[in-house]
Order: structure tokens, then sequence, then C-alpha cells
């Protein structure tokens, strides 16, 4: 007897059982990726020099 993870049922078929990452997502999906990337990192970005505007505001004040 075979052990696999996850245990098959009778219900599953050879298709089903390919390896995970053989497939080629669709393009709409990874398109979406791609987007929820790019605008999450614009907003980090955004972010961090947000938070960083208080403190070159003082240097420049402390420079007057």
């Amino acid at each position: 007897m075979r052990l696999s993870w996850p245990p098959t049922t009778q219900k599953q078929t050879a298709s089903s059982l390919a390896q995970p990452g053989t497939a080629k997502r669709p393009a709409p999906t990874r398109l979406k990726r791609v987007l929820w990337f790019v605008a999450l990192w614009c907003a980090g970005v955004a972010g961090a020099m947000l938070l960083a505007l208080p403190f070159r505001l003082l240097m420049q004040a402390a420079m007057r």
C-alpha cells in the first residue's frame, strides 16, 4: 500500500492529483496579483515618505 498526502478518495481523478504549480494560472488572475503587488508597494513607499516627512521638516527648521 502506497501512502500519499493528501489521502486520495475515489472521487478524485488523475488530473486532480497533478502536482501543484505545474499548471499556469490564467492571465487575469496573474494580472490581478501583479496589480495588487504594485499597489501595495506604492502604498508602502508613500507610507514611508509620510513617516519621514516630519523629521525632514524638523531638520529644515533647525537649519534656519
